[in-house]
């Protein structure tokens, strides 16, 4: 098993303070009143209707539920839906949630939204047995 170094580490727990940090923001953005569910509300069927199309490609790239500081925060950590490192991908990350139902997509403790199982961020961390 790869040990991992001190300069990896730091660089994982400095993405991982990105999210803290995010999540925090986030969780004082929710506390709005119901003005704000209204204007979500109102919006969401344009917004899903012209996500469907994208959905039929790739179910994993359908964004239209998450807010622009969840899809900030996949931004902040690098995910992309598909690794460019070898042995990389987000099945085999310890963070990795598998999907539910019938979607191919499974979820991340790090960040909202569907996660590509071929996918990667910066944080990934191996999985152990």
């Amino acid at each position: 098993m790869d040990s991992i170094n001190r300069k990896d580490f730091f660089k994982k727990m400095g993405a991982l303070g990105v999210v803290a940090v995010s999540g925090s923001a986030l969780l004082t953005a929710c506390g709005g009143g119901s003005d704000s569910g209204a204007k979500n509300d109102a919006a969401a069927p344009a917004a899903k209707a012209d996500a469907a199309p994208k959905a039929d490609a790739d179910p994993c790239s359908d964004l239209s539920g998450l807010t622009d500081q969840e899809k900030q925060g996949r931004d902040a950590l690098g995910y992309i839906a598909k690794s460019e490192t070898e042995g990389q991908v987000c099945t085999n990350c310890n963070f990795w949630q598998e999907p539910t139902g019938d979607s191919p997509c499974g979820g991340c403790q790090l960040m909202k939204g569907p996660i590509h199982p071929d996918g990667w961020c910066k944080s990934w961390f191996e999985k152990k047995a």
